[in-house]
């Protein structure tokens, strides 16, 4: 099993190469500079030049390459050219709530999806499964957007049980952390619910 699992993880190295190196191509085939729009509206073309040269640009673009992959090997994914900070702090500052989402939601569509799945498969081809596969098909169907603005406005606008934005960190108590992972969570969950419901 340790074989086979380090097999498809070396596996996913010449592919995760690939989609890095097409995904940087892209950035330098599509139009406009992106040295012009860092230095901003009032840069002038000795502006531009500078950050180009600061941020290797002027270099061809097979050394621009190998210094990303570099830089991307020793962990260092560069700086965000808005907020000017660290993309790894970022992405940790983030890591949190996406996580905590991601299993929340889950979690919910398993608790959802398995006893409605067993039985539909239980009263097979009477108006319970027809039932239950009314709201798999609604499941598929209804887009998470608009599902999501209707919990908010519902729960958050009218009602004023949930926050409409923000997420608290589990540190800061249990209910206001379930409260302010409720919306989202609902909202995703109901399409992976569907979609176990199915199978």
């Amino acid at each position: 099993m340790q074989r086979y699992i380090l097999q498809r993880l070396l596996a996913t190295i010449p592919v995760v190469l690939f989609v890095a190196v097409i995904t940087f191509s892209l950035v330098h085939i599509a139009p406009g500079d992106p040295a012009a729009v860092i230095a901003g509206d009032f840069g002038n073309p000795e502006d531009i030049e500078n950050v180009r040269r600061q941020l290797g640009l002027d270099k061809p673009i097979y050394q621009q390459l190998a210094i990303w992959l570099g830089n991307v090997a020793r962990g260092d994914l560069g700086e965000s050219i808005f907020s000017r900070y660290p993309v790894t702090e970022l992405i940790a500052q983030r890591l949190q709530p996406t996580i905590t989402l991601a299993l929340a939601s889950e979690l919910l569509a398993v608790i959802i999806a398995v006893p409605f799945g067993i039985l539909a498969a239980w009263k097979a081809n009477t108006w319970i499964d027809r039932v239950i596969m009314l709201f798999s098909v609604l499941g598929f169907s209804i887009p998470v957007f608009w599902l999501a603005y209707n919990l908010i406005f519902i729960f958050a606008v009218r009602l004023d049980w949930l926050p409409a934005v923000g997420y608290v960190p589990i540190s800061d108590g249990i209910i206001p952390w379930l409260k302010s992972i409720t919306l989202p969570t609902i909202s995703i969950s109901l399409i992976f619910a569907a979609l176990i419901t199915r199978m």
